[in-house]
């Protein structure tokens, strides 16, 4: 038996029952979340510098305020002072006002009385004693008018000094105030940009996180994806493998049961011959392979146009599995000149679908040359897999004349005649004969 050929169909059926892996990028996905990673701690870093920003401007937004309220109480110590200087200054200067009248009247007095009373205040002394203490009395009372009239020019001076000194430092005062409220509305402004800068920056990093977390929930959904797939992929490789352990086991035990009977089998119609003559296969042997176990032949008829099926030949592009009835399809259309082009037609139930698929013609119309398929079930076809035969001939009555294999056994080559009632349920395959 040709186990290399089996070996071959068995695995690439299993290749093709495998499920595909999804396709995972796991680096993209791995620098994606690096990426935001770094984004997330550049919008971090930033959050903390502003943050530090915010935390001294409000320390020096609390400093500024200390010094307002400074000077604010400072303001209103010198109103204060003010207030009190002012109230000095108008009792001093309603007592200079008092202080200047007397001096007014004994000026008066002075030009009226002038001299005569000073010269009557003299003459009136009892001595030359008593004239210098007169003399030295008027010296006094001039001079005491004099100093009097000084000191309240001095008084009213030292209060205006004073006065002045604290309006001066009340318009400091309030220069400072004012430049402290600047200073305030300045840092204010610069507190509420930071902190609105600062908010910004948190939804930045929450969105970055966010993003985050869902590469990486992706990824986590990828490999889990990922695995089951693996797991699905080794099951049927394991699979695969146990099946083609069984059918190579299965194979072997057929062909050698099969070695053991009788290279001929009773056909269901009377008229057979025994397969035979190496010339009828040496038209097609260019294109034929050979394979280490060809097929037996029981009784075939003949009938029809076409050269008796030879057990031997076996097709160059054959998609059957070894000894089964899709297997001797392939060589026998490849034996008659038309081989069939693809090898991707599966089971027996599956040719008509897939070989429309191909290209090839599929009816319902019995006709000679063309490939006839039971499904499942029908005219004693496999439950699973179907059956196909090659029709060699349509009788007048609408029966029809078939060859075909693994009926009477694997790997043997059999004929049979099929009611009209049955070809009327079967599907006919136009591979170009």
């Amino acid at each position: 038996m040709n186990k290399r050929l089996l070996t071959f169909v068995v695995t690439g059926t299993a290749l093709a029952l495998g499920t595909l892996a999804p396709s995972v990028n796991a680096q993209d996905i791995d620098s994606q979340i690096n990426s935001a990673n770094s984004q997330i701690q550049n919008l971090n870093n930033q959050k903390q510098a502003v943050a530090g920003q915010v935390e001294q401007l409000s320390q020096d937004l609390t400093n500024v305020q200390s010094r307002i309220n400074s000077v604010q109480a400072e303001q209103e110590t010198a109103k204060a002072n003010l207030e009190v200087l002012k109230a000095e200054i108008s009792k001093l200067e309603t007592l200079i006002a008092e202080r200047n009248e007397r001096l007014k009247d004994q000026a008066r007095a002075v030009q009226v009385n002038g001299a005569r009373s000073y010269v009557d205040f003299l003459l009136n002394a009892d001595s030359i004693t008593d004239v210098v203490n007169r003399i030295g009395v008027i010296v006094d009372l001039v001079g005491a008018n004099r100093q009097l009239m000084q000191e309240q020019a001095r008084d009213k001076e030292q209060v205006q000094t004073k006065e002045q000194a604290q309006k001066d430092n009340l318009a400091k005062q309030e220069a400072n105030e004012a430049q402290l409220q600047n200073l305030q509305s300045e840092l204010s402004a610069t507190f509420n940009k930071h902190k609105a800068t600062l908010a910004n920056l948190s939804n930045e990093e929450l969105e970055a996180i966010a993003a985050r977390d869902g590469l990486v929930q992706e990824k986590e959904r990828l490999a889990a994806e990922k695995a089951r797939a693996d797991a699905e992929k080794a099951a049927a490789q394991k699979a695969a493998e146990e099946a083609k352990e069984a059918m190579l086991k299965a194979t072997e035990e057929a062909v050698a049961k099969a070695a053991a009977t009788p290279a001929a089998a009773t056909a269901s119609t009377p008229a057979t011959i025994a397969a035979k003559s190496e010339a009828a296969s040496t038209t097609s042997s260019s294109t034929a392979a050979t394979t280490p176990a060809p097929a037996k032949a029981a009784n075939i008829v003949v009938g029809g146009s076409f050269a008796a099926p030879n057990p031997s030949f076996v097709a160059a592009l054959n998609g059957g599995y070894f000894g089964q009835c899709t297997y001797y399809m392939y060589n026998r259309f490849a034996q008659l000149g038309a081989p069939i082009r693809t090898t991707a037609l599966g089971n027996a139930a599956e040719w008509p679908a897939n070989a429309a698929a191909a290209g090839y013609g599929v009816s319902s119309t019995p006709r000679a040359g063309t490939a006839i398929v039971f499904q499942r079930g029908v005219g004693g076809a496999d439950p699973v897999y179907g059956h196909v035969g090659f029709v060699e001939r349509v009788n007048a009555d609408g029966s029809l004349f078939i060859s075909e294999m693994n009926v009477q056994g694997v790997n043997v080559i059999s004929t049979r005649t099929i009611p009209a009632s049955v070809a009327a349920q079967a599907t006919y395959i136009n591979f170009g004969l």
